[in-house]
């Protein structure tokens, strides 16, 4: 019975190797190719397995991808708790959340190429996965980082927030300021050449300066 039970959860140790270097492949491929120019024959020569070895372990290349982005919106989420300080001001914390948002956008630019590819993808529905609520949950802890700092920032009237009904709005706050940085940093990441060409500007310090600017918009 133990050499069984052993001999399963070797299986299942593989089994979860395998899984984890087929996404590190994938990952660097979408990357270098993008994710419409990257097939699964790309993904399974670059494993050195079969084509059909990769569908033992994932439904398609859709999959691939979701479950890249929501393991790299989790690791985003735990990036954001670690420089939150739930004792200092609403205006603090925020300034310590945006500048999250640089900080990966000088370090892990790779967070926001996937991130742009994968919002342009799927901009009418999500990939047909079981993972879909695992991406939602991600994607959650994110916002309810964002929602704390603002329902504070309510509360002792510290913030400046567009209202509904008269009264301030945290939720819709955290909508607004993500979608724009999200948006932002996207952008930049994707077209940053071509942008300071264009534009004969510093992406990085316009970036400095939209931070700041979304600062100073909060403050009363």
């Amino acid at each position: 019975m133990a050499s069984k039970d052993r001999i399963e959860r070797e299986k299942a140790q593989l089994k979860e190797k395998r899984k984890k270097e087929i996404l590190g492949a994938s990952e660097k491929l979408f990357l270098k190719k993008g994710f419409p120019g990257t097939t699964i024959s790309d993904i399974a020569e670059a494993c050195e397995l079969t084509n059909g070895a990769i569908y033992l372990y994932f439904k398609n290349k859709n999959e691939i991808i979701l479950i890249i982005m929501t393991k790299i919106s989790n690791s985003f989420a735990d990036l954001l708790l670690h420089e939150d300080r739930r004792d200092a001001p609403p205006i603090e914390r925020i300034e310590r959340l945006l500048n999250v948002y640089k900080k990966t956008y000088m370090e892990f630019n790779h967070y926001h190429i996937l991130d742009a590819q994968f919002n342009i993808l799927f901009d009418k529905s999500y990939p047909d996965s079981s993972y879909v609520t695992e991406y939602f949950e991600a994607n959650k802890r994110v916002f309810d980082i964002f929602v704390s700092v603002f329902e504070e920032g309510q509360k002792d009237q510290s913030l400046k927030m567009p209202s509904t009904g008269g009264k301030a709005n945290a939720e819709l706050t955290a909508h607004m300021f993500l979608n724009i940085i999200n948006s932002y940093v996207e952008k930049i990441s994707l077209r940053k050449k071509l942008m300071e060409e264009e534009q004969g500007i510093s992406m990085d310090e316009e970036l400095n300066s939209l931070i700041d600017y979304l600062i100073e918009s909060l403050q009363l």
